[in-house]
């Protein structure tokens, strides 16, 4: 409830602190079967070699996409949307910049355990419970 007579900039501010108290921030860390994602960082930190890699933008959204839907399959069209914000015509580019993530947070890229493929679906990221 807010009275009148009200700035906006006072309406924003209200709605904000609903809205954060409503939907609680997303995680900005991950935890992988071989590495950590920093994703307010767009930072990567394998656990094998040690090494921090950095994500490239849309590396990041759709890392970001796959993480709010952790353990559960995500659509191509849903990552094309965050990535690009079209889903149309995005599907090559899309197993591209999946491949390269997937070079960056897999032990084995060709047998993937933490981004892996539903096929004719999309894509899955297992997270790790806690660490």
């Amino acid at each position: 409830y807010v009275t009148k007579p009200f700035s906006p900039q006072e309406l924003i501010l209200r709605m904000q602190a609903v809205l954060r108290r409503c939907y609680p921030a997303e995680p900005e860390t991950v935890h992988l079967e071989n590495a950590t994602l920093d994703l307010a960082n767009a930072d990567v930190l394998r656990r094998d070699t040690g090494e921090h890699l950095t994500l490239t933008v849309k590396e990041r959204a759709i890392l970001d996409t796959l993480a709010r839907n952790a353990n559960r399959i995500v659509t191509t069209d849903a990552l094309c949307e965050a990535a690009w914000g079209d889903s149309f015509g995005y599907a090559q580019s899309l197993m591209t910049h999946v491949r390269r993530i997937r070079e960056k947070i897999e032990k084995d890229p060709s047998q993937p355990q933490s981004l892996v493929t539903a096929k004719g679906l999309g894509y899955k990221l297992n997270v790790l419970k806690d660490r």
